[in-house]
């Protein structure tokens, strides 16, 4: 009988993974581009604003590119470095096989949502980018009901549960209509690219050894029964099995592997059956 097999939430993981923190460098490179970027125009007093998200304008979509590389002050890159550091970490760990899609369809799809929804001001930062990893870790749990899953869901809840009032009008210059992007951004990447199947639900294989009782009428002309002990396991597709019965032991033989039994072994078996029961009416 097949049975069903769910698959674990880390069990997705290869063996021979590279160590746990070797996740970290791709977004540790990214962090120190954002920390050059910003120490260039410190040292040289450029203002590379102009250079974000302008929304619905045709210039202002090189912001999709380059604006998250670009922060206001010390404070906007601090905050931006370490969630962006350990989300992207997370999620080139857990989530190895999608997580280079899930990075760039957030990155590119959060500063397109921004440039379509945004105010007329330049959009500059990677808080965008935050929201939307953060996002496709928390909608993910949820999405697919998987307990490893949901795990990571509820710390992202508890670490980072501050994100959710960058989500409401609040500051004049602090972009939330970029941090609504970016949360939906990650819900888009959770729905296409999400991991970790769903909990089986249907019914229960059957334990191993169950005794069965089997009536038969077709092996003689007596109505018999017997009882047959077998062990339920996965089914291999495409392989048959046939019981051989043994009239003289009243029993079943070990299943052998075959396509089924020909009819000349049937009137063997039941000229066999026939003998035996005829002996034993005559035994006093």
């Amino acid at each position: 009988m097949p049975t069903t097999r769910r698959r674990d939430y880390t069990a997705a993981l290869p063996e021979n993974a590279p160590h746990f923190g070797y996740s970290f460098l791709p977004g540790l490179l990214f962090v120190a581009l954002m920390w050059l970027v910003s120490l260039l125009s410190y040292l040289t007093g450029a203002d590379l604003a102009f250079l974000g998200i302008r929304p619905r304008t045709f210039l202002g979509l090189i912001g999709v590119f380059l604006g998250p590389l670009i922060h206001g002050d010390l404070l906007h890159l601090l905050s931006n470095t370490f969630p962006l550091l350990l989300l992207s970490g997370f999620i080139l760990y857990m989530h190895r096989r999608v997580a280079s899609k899930v990075i760039v369809l957030v990155y590119l799809l959060s500063g397109l949502l921004t440039w379509v929804v945004g105010r007329q001001a330049y959009h500059i930062g990677a808080s965008g980018v935050v929201y939307g990893l953060a996002g496709f870790l928390l909608f993910n749990g949820f999405l697919r009901q998987h307990r490893g899953a949901m795990a990571v869901s509820l710390a992202i809840l508890f670490l980072y549960s501050g994100l959710f009032y960058g989500l409401f009008p609040g500051e004049e210059r602090v972009s939330w209509e970029g941090h609504v992007a970016g949360l939906v951004s990650g819900l888009v990447a959770a729905i296409a690219y999400g991991e970790g199947k769903p909990e089986p639900t249907g019914t229960q294989p059957l334990a191993p050894d169950v005794v069965q009782r089997h009536m038969s009428s077709t092996i003689g002309p007596h109505y018999q029964h017997m009882f047959v002990s077998y062990t339920v396991g996965p089914e291999p597709q495409g392989q048959l099995y046939t019981y051989t019965f043994n009239a003289n032991a009243i029993s079943v033989i070990t299943p052998t592997k075959g396509n089924g039994a020909t009819s000349k072994d049937k009137r063997k078996a039941s000229t066999t059956y026939e003998r035996e029961t005829e002996r034993r009416k005559k035994t006093p």
